[in-house]
């Protein structure tokens, strides 16, 4: 049988890894945000290997439209989270890489984050 870890080798661990350059700490306040950190860490790993093994082992043709779904997984997330805040009374920041001119205009004006989906929406048509 396996010697389990101390609680001061736990906690060494765990310190350790937060000092890492790449690590986040989030303290989670309730269950829904722990599942949803569950699912970022796990797709978090199939994610780069699945981009280190394009073209090896994987096809594009298959992987793209993974990643893709993801993205508009993580978009519908921050539109959502966007509302709660809104309607809860807490400042909310769009996530880098997800905050497009178009939202930043609609968030000053007050407007919701649809609208701002919405023109970005507007724009790729255009752009076809």
């Amino acid at each position: 049988m396996p010697d389990t870890p101390s609680v001061d080798e736990r906690l060494a661990r765990k310190v350790s890894l937060a000092q890492e350059r790449d690590t986040r700490v989030v303290i989670t306040r309730t269950v829904d945000t722990h599942r949803v950190l569950d699912i970022i860490r796990n797709a978090d790993r199939g994610i780069r290997i699945l981009r280190a093994n394009l073209l090896i082992r994987f096809k594009p043709e298959d992987a793209v439209p993974l990643l893709v779904e993801y993205q508009k997984a993580i978009e519908g997330l921050h539109h959502a989270a966007a509302k709660i805040c809104a309607m809860a009374g807490v400042p909310y920041r769009a996530p880098r890489g997800l905050e497009g001119p178009s939202e930043e205009k609609d968030s000053k004006a007050g407007d919701s984050a649809e609208s701002a989906q919405a023109g970005r929406e507007d724009k790729k048509r255009k752009a076809l």
